[in-house]
């Protein structure tokens, strides 16, 4: 699994919930799958996605 895999769980994850992964889920979802440096990358790039969303959308909450 590399970057863009974690960073499209993270995403459809975040759609269908409305909620960031907890770090327990993403442990149990990515453990073994990914390295730890593509999976950093993975969170960076939804970290973006996410501060694009309250940019567009404004903060909710």
């Amino acid at each position: 699994m590399d970057k863009n895999q974690v960073f499209q769980e993270m995403k459809k994850y975040y759609s269908q919930t409305g909620k960031v992964m907890d770090p327990h889920v993403f442990q149990s979802q990515f453990s073994g799958t990914v390295s730890a440096q593509e999976a950093t990358l993975g969170i960076l790039m939804f970290d973006q996605y996410l501060d694009s969303e309250v940019r567009r959308h404004g903060a909710t909450g």
